[in-house]
């Protein structure tokens, strides 16, 4: 199924200033023949644009179609949006629900899962450029004091940890979901055994399990307790809830997301289409029988659609979001850490991943049910992938990677 968009520039006359395009130049006009010739130059490129577009929606269709038909999943999608093809697409294959169900669209909204953190963090630098808070200043100036006191019970100083680390994954927070305490309950919870409905601090307590991974700034490791606290210095700062900061902060409603909302902190969108399933079939796990979810609390917690995601990323990288055209180069900075990060793993920002494709460079992230979302400056392209079945996540990654080789190949490269 394909659902498309595509704008081509009308042919319009303009009175032409000399080659500096100054206002007030003496102009030169164009012979009839000079006319002839670039008008067929222009319908040759709207041609050319055309066809290239063509080939990779033809693309994207076969990758999403081998993910359901190949590899099984349920159902899988992806959106693009390349203005250098003038192209703006969705593809999908597959149903919402395992072996029935209406078929899956790009409208469709699913848990984004990990995705929610390059939203919290476009709202943490927002409060940035407002002047609000300081990225290098330490979070005990802006945390409540019930949540210092958790930190400094599991052996943190949050005098010594800043913003920037909390963004960047180096404060050495240990990941709440890699506990024991969670990884006892997380099966209960995905079955629906067990409905439980998480506090922060409850998260919080739980990810002082073992004590400081290493001193702030030493090292990277990717961790949702960090994210946890970038959610709650929102509500300090703001006075509103993590969800209601986040999308005054960001603009959901200027950018078009209609379909994004924070689960259980905000009333589900109305209007939109029935949430689609997310399986991991290992395991036996429907992402229904978890509810409430889990990763409420900026490491996680957001439904959207592949349609609003791809709009989240163009608008980041295209000045819609931010006030300041720096702050996007604070946003994909990568924080100097005292020990070596390992060659293979992608580099982290300040909220997206960076990721190497091919001699390409791709400003992304990805979610635990199954999906990436990110953009190719050189491409100027905007993509995202989501498939329903979470134990062949990699596979998802495998066709992110493969629409962006297939792009460059098209060259639309600048």
């Amino acid at each position: 199924m394909t659902v498309s968009k595509q704008w081509f520039a009308a042919s319009t006359s303009a009175e032409v200033n000399d080659a500096s395009g100054l206002p007030g130049a003496k102009s030169h006009q164009p012979t009839p023949d000079q006319l002839e010739f670039g008008a067929a130059e222009r319908f040759s490129a709207i041609d050319d644009r055309r066809e290239k577009a063509t080939m990779l929606q033809a693309k994207a269709q076969v990758l999403v179609s081998n993910l359901v038909r190949v590899d099984g999943a349920p159902g899988a999608t992806a959106y693009i949006i390349a203005p250098k093809l003038d192209l703006e697409i969705g593809v999908a294959a597959g149903l919402i629900e395992k072996s029935e169900g209406e078929p899956l669209t790009t409208a469709h909204p699913v848990r984004i899962s990990s995705v929610t953190k390059p939203f919290v963090a476009a709202a943490i630098l927002r409060l940035w450029e407002m002047g609000k808070i300081e990225l290098a200043l330490s979070i005990d100036s802006y945390l409540p004091a019930d949540h210092i006191s958790i930190l400094k019970s599991g052996g943190y100083d949050a005098k010594v940890i800043t913003v920037r680390h909390l963004l960047s994954h180096t404060a050495g927070l240990r990941d709440v979901f890699h506990t024991g305490a969670f990884a006892q309950m997380l099966p209960k919870l995905m079955s629906g055994q067990v409905r439980h409905c998480f506090t922060l601090e409850e998260q919080l307590k739980m990810a002082m399990e073992g004590g400081p991974r290493f001193p702030p700034g030493d090292a990277f490791e990717y961790s949702d307790t960090g994210y946890l606290l970038l959610g709650a210095i929102l509500e300090k700062v703001t006075g509103n809830s993590m969800a209601a900061a986040t999308r005054e902060l960001v603009s959901f409603d200027r950018l078009g997301l209609t379909s994004t909302w924070w689960e259980v902190l905000e009333v589900e969108r109305e209007g939109v289409f029935t949430r689609a399933h997310q399986y991991e079939y290992a395991c036996g796990w429907d992402s229904y029988d978890e509810d409430p979810p889990h990763d409420l609390f900026g490491g996680g917690g957001m439904i959207s659609t592949p349609r609003d995601l791809a709009t989240f990323f163009h608008a980041l990288f295209h000045g819609q979001v931010f006030e300041r055209p720096e702050t996007i180069h604070v946003m994909i900075s990568v924080a100097k850490t005292t020990t070596p990060r390992n060659q293979n793993d992608d580099l982290y920002g300040h909220g997206p991943q960076i990721h190497s494709v091919g001699d390409l460079t791709a400003y992304t992230h990805g979610g635990w049910w199954g999906l990436d979302v990110g953009y190719v400056p050189e491409l100027d392209m905007t993509l995202s992938v989501v498939g329903l079945r979470r134990d062949i996540r990699p596979r998802y990654s495998v066709a992110f990677d493969e629409l962006i080789l297939e792009a460059a190949r098209l060259h639309i490269k600048l």
